[in-house]
């Protein structure tokens, strides 16, 4: 749908739902948060949803206290699912996202969309905080505080890895200029999300990363998470999420992957790569999906086996 279209379908909702997606990153929480607030702007009833934990560098994010507060209505006029690329992606609140009686998605990734009946989606879009940006400034752009423009940037610098990714166009840097002109701190807001790590994260690094693992002549790298590495320094799974950067950094890796065990025999998996090697069609291979340098999936059985079929999917992919 065109974007003057999309900004009919919010103005003619009093009451909306925001949906993030399971294990959420910056740009899912902070684009809804975002959202949240300027909707309340416009007098809207709205409530934000997010089935997962919250990762450190979330947990200050403003108004984040938000998320899951209100009581869910029996159903709300619009429901809008934000950088959901799949239906499933909603987890627990995706038969609450259904009772609206408009829905719609609002995203950046590849996967085909047919669950919502409305779609702004832009893939090649270097993050749905784009996205999200260029709507607020067409319908108010008065209306974006400091608060908004933090939480964008936030999640617009976090989803091009700090501007370094493929998905950073000149428009992706244009907003982030636009975002910087209402007085974000992007030193802080940097130093939060690419620098600062918790300490309990520092030990689990310390632990892991000796046990690190490369192949094809260093191409491929492999970090393994187990949940006794994870009992031994007192993290969780939430802590491993950019931790597959630490492999993909490596000089010659071309495909990094962290593997995660969430319990037994179910393993959470990151891809990152470089250049034209396309991180989303191995996840695809395991039914996952995300950006071309950036992807991620889920996968069960026995840890041997499942390190032997992710590092067939590399090589196949090299």
């Amino acid at each position: 749908m065109e974007l003057s279209e999309i900004i009919k379908l919010i103005k003619s909702a009093k009451t909306i739902a925001l949906f993030s997606h399971i294990n959420p990153d910056c740009d899912t929480l902070g684009s809804s948060l975002a959202l949240r607030l300027f909707l309340l702007k416009q007098g809207k009833t709205v409530s934000a949803y997010c089935d997962g934990e919250l990762k450190f560098d979330l947990s200050d994010l403003p108004s984040v206290e938000a998320i899951n507060h209100d009581a869910p209505l029996s159903s709300y006029d619009l429901t809008i699912a934000i950088d959901c690329a799949t239906h499933e992606r909603m987890g627990k609140y995706v038969s609450l996202f259904d009772k609206g009686r408009k829905t719609l998605c609002i995203d950046h990734h590849l996967q085909d969309r047919n669950y919502a009946s409305a779609n702004y989606v832009e893939p090649h879009s270097g993050a749905t905080a784009e996205l999200i940006y260029l709507l607020l400034k067409e319908y108010d752009a008065a209306a974006i505080d400091l608060t908004i423009a933090s939480l964008l940037y936030t999640a617009l610098v976090t989803d091009t890895g700090n501007f370094m990714f493929s998905n950073v166009s000149p428009r992706t840097l244009v907003i982030a200029s636009e975002l910087l002109a209402l007085g974000v701190d992007n030193a802080k807001i940097s130093f939060k999300h690419f620098r600062e790590v918790p300490f309990d994260t520092f030990r689990l690094k310390a632990r892991v990363l000796p046990k690190a693992q490369f192949f094809e002549n260093g191409k491929i790298g492999v970090l393994f998470f187990t949940r006794e590495d994870m009992e031994a320094t007192g993290t969780n799974s939430t802590h491993t999420s950019n931790l597959v950067n630490e492999i993909v950094n490596v000089g010659g890796v071309m495909i990094g992957v962290s593997v995660t065990e969430v319990r037994p025999y179910s393993y959470k998996v990151s891809i990152r790569t470089h250049g034209e090697v396309d991180a989303y069609a191995i996840a695809e291979t395991f039914g996952g999906g995300g950006h071309r340098n950036a992807s991620g999936f889920t996968v069960n059985g026995y840890s041997g086996n499942v390190l032997d079929d992710i590092l067939k999917a590399c090589r196949d992919n090299l």
